[in-house]
């Protein structure tokens, strides 16, 4: 199985406490991307630890869900969650590292490790640069949302 490598980094005008914040409860914000129709739920509620779950449906077309499963399998609040995740046509791990960025900032690093499963292989990388597109428009509205909730 062929793995594709994503690396993506954003700056925040928020502390690194704020970033982790929002990334540990994303499904209370969700969707990211405002467009994208995405269903999540975390297991159980509460603060995310270690082995804590999303449980995500992301519409790719009408009538078309994709379920991914997610489990937290690296945490050190407010700089690294790590998770592993699966659905049927692939699987990885993704990396959220934030750090500080200035007085008041930060930098959100996205790391993701891609594995597409058979008969789909021989499609990594296509499928892999669609993801980064989402993964570019994803960081940027998550910027947004951390951005303008500093404003209110």
């Amino acid at each position: 199985m062929r793995a594709y490598e994503i690396d993506r980094s954003i700056a925040v005008r928020r502390p690194p406490e704020a970033v982790f914040a929002l990334l540990a409860d994303v499904q209370d914000v969700e969707p990211i991307p405002r467009r994208a129709p995405v269903e999540m739920v975390k297991e159980p509620l509460g603060a995310t630890r270690i082995g804590t779950r999303w449980h995500e449906r992301v519409r790719l077309l009408p009538g078309w869900w994709l379920r991914i499963e997610s489990v937290v399998t690296e945490l050190r609040e407010p700089n690294l969650l790590g998770m592993d995740f699966r659905s049927r046509p692939w699987s990885g791990h993704l990396t959220y590292e934030i750090s500080t960025d200035g007085d008041h900032g930060s930098v959100l690093h996205h790391h993701e490790i891609l594995r597409v499963h058979r008969p789909l292989s021989a499609l990594t990388r296509p499928i892999g640069r669609a993801l980064e597109r989402h993964i570019r428009e994803r960081l940027a509205d998550l910027r947004l949302v951390l951005e303008e909730g500093a404003a209110t």
